[in-house]
């Protein structure tokens, strides 16, 4: 069985970034200058956007001079992250608290526009109904409209009765399935991306149950799927994690890394004096000196000291931790491969044997751009597709996939009508004659 094909939009930085929401309790200040510290950990990983707090800043009226001194070293601090952030391609976003639309709203947003961010997260209370977070949508998008370059505005997927209610992922996706909204993009009361958030239960995920979620998402590309289990282990064995996060990132052309599983980032050394200055001065010949006027000495070229070997640049190392690692390979995909981030897709119906496969079609198929398969075992136990015939009803032409990622340690590709999957296995690959 077919499911319908859905088209991805594939323009603006936003609607192919892969954004991280960085975590923070909300008794502690956010330290900016560590996060800048972790620039370069957090774009070898491939993040494209960092969801952060806002600096808590003093009201005006009641702020003593210490107070205002520290909201000012604050606020430098904030400035040099995102200069830092911005050289690096890496887009600054704030979480924005909303209660509702009014001017103090407008006067913070347009505050923190002025200081370079490219837009907001909307933090509004649990009770707020759909209409109010419309208005307040539609106030950050008209400010954020008239500020220099794109800004954007993330906002939750407001939630009816009986999806608050839900709890799982699978009453969600049934309750919702059937319902379509309208491309948040061009929906000024909409923000451009909605967090779907939904806790799948980690026992026995479902393909008959993911899968209309999936197509709700791809049927809206403006839905960033934030899928994980109750307790997330960081586990190396953590399959089922690992799991939801490939089905984050490689449902639409926008992804979410999960920000209840935060990526262990290093932070960049100091940079070091170079030690081959210190080494050419101490080895610098001293200045001769003059013979009086009359001596003349015997010419001896002059031969420099051997000059010391540089050592090459060190390149980042690549993550320790492996949950890391694969979210870096994963989004290292997502920017990659055209046919995956914004191809129209199809989806194949392996409820029977729980799996979730859907197929990427570039446009115009190409040897060098061909089309996509992604496959996720959702069992317990292994498990063997036979993917020929599907391939065949699509009219697609190839006998074997070319591994692209894959989250077991095998080798080589897999044969159209033999694709074996471990527990919880996920294979991405190209289909080839």
């Amino acid at each position: 069985m077919k499911l319908p094909e859905f088209n991805t939009v594939d323009s603006g930085w936003w609607k192919r970034a892969v954004f991280y929401q960085i975590p923070a309790a909300p008794e502690s200040a956010v330290d900016y200058n560590a996060l800048a510290a972790r620039l370069d950990a957090m774009q070898s990983v491939g993040i494209d956007a960092l969801i952060v707090p806002a600096p808590a800043l003093p009201a005006q009226s009641a702020a003593s001079a210490e107070e205002s001194i520290a909201a000012q070293a604050t606020l430098d601090t904030f400035d040099n992250f995102t200069r830092r952030a911005t050289a690096r391609g890496i887009h600054v976003v704030l979480a924005l608290p909303a209660l509702r639309a009014d001017a103090d709203l407008a006067g913070r947003a347009r505050f923190w526009l002025t200081r370079g961010v490219s837009g907001f997260r909307l933090v509004t209370p649990p009770e707020t109904n759909p209409q109010q977070i419309a208005a307040i949508t539609q106030a950050v998008r008209a400010l954020g409209s008239g500020a220099m370059g794109e800004r954007i505005v993330l906002s939750d997927l407001p939630r009816s009765t009986n999806d608050a209610s839900a709890a799982s992922a699978a009453a969600v996706a049934t309750s919702r399935a059937s319902s379509h909204r309208a491309v948040s993009g061009h929906n000024s009361a909409a923000a451009q991306l909605q967090i779907e958030s939904l806790i799948v239960e980690p026992d026995s995920p479902s393909a008959a149950a993911l899968r209309p979620l999936l197509a709700q998402a791809l049927l809206d590309p403006g839905i960033l799927l934030d899928l994980h289990p109750p307790a997330a282990s960081r586990d190396e064995s953590s399959a089922q994690t690992k799991l939801l996060a490939a089905l984050a990132l490689t449902t639409s052309s926008a992804a979410l890394i999960d920000p209840a599983e935060p990526l262990v980032l290093p932070a960049s050394a100091p940079p070091a004096p170079e030690p081959e200055q210190e080494s050419e001065k101490a080895a610098a010949p001293p200045t001769p000196a003059q013979p009086p006027p009359g001596v003349y000495l015997p010419y001896v070229p002059y031969v420099p000291p051997p000059h010391p070997q540089k050592k090459p640049a060190a390149s980042p190392p690549a993550p320790a931790d492996p949950l890391t690692a694969w979210y870096g390979k994963l989004a290292a995909l997502h920017h990659s491969n055209a046919a995956l981030r914004s191809g129209s897709k199809v989806l194949l119906d392996f409820d029977t044997q729980n799996a979730l496969v859907w197929v990427a079609r570039p446009a115009s198929p190409t040897p060098q751009n061909p089309p996509v398969f992604f496959i996720c075992n959702l069992s317990s136990a292994p498990v063997t597709l036979s993917l020929a015939d599907g391939v065949k009803k699509l009219g697609l032409h190839g006998f074997f996939l070319r591994t692209l990622l894959r989250s077991d340690q095998a080798m080589g590709a897999q044969d159209l009508n033999a694709v074996t999957l471990p527990p919880f296995g996920i294979f991405i690959g190209e289909l080839h004659r």
